[in-house]
């Protein structure tokens, strides 16, 4: 894991890249100091971009305040939907591979 290192007068984010939380996956992060247009927007303080599916490349962002992150029960139900998913696709290579050997033997 990369280690990434703020000025101390910012308050660390509460959450961190590749998160997984109820609305997506954080993808990024973007803190707004005092002073500046975004901060006028969004307050001082971290918004987060989200990909909302692994299907689609579209974010949104979030507030730190709005992000609900995940119990250890839907975690853990996440996890083992991308294990399956990752087999899927194991298993998918393995007979992409199959016939790959099979047209080159023929």
């Amino acid at each position: 894991m990369k280690n990434i290192s703020f000025p101390n007068h910012w308050e660390s984010p509460k959450y961190q890249l590749g998160q997984q939380m109820k609305q997506g996956q954080i993808v990024g992060i973007e803190y707004h100091p005092p002073g500046t247009k975004r901060e006028s927007i969004f307050g001082e303080n971290w918004t987060y971009c989200l990909l909302m599916n692994d299907l689609d490349s579209d974010v949104e962002i979030f507030r730190e305040q709005n992000l609900q992150p995940l119990s250890r029960v839907e975690l853990l139900s996440e996890i083992e939907s991308k294990k399956a998913l990752l087999e899927v696709y194991q298993n998918n290579i393995a007979a992409m591979s199959e016939l790959i050997e099979e047209s080159q033997q023929s």
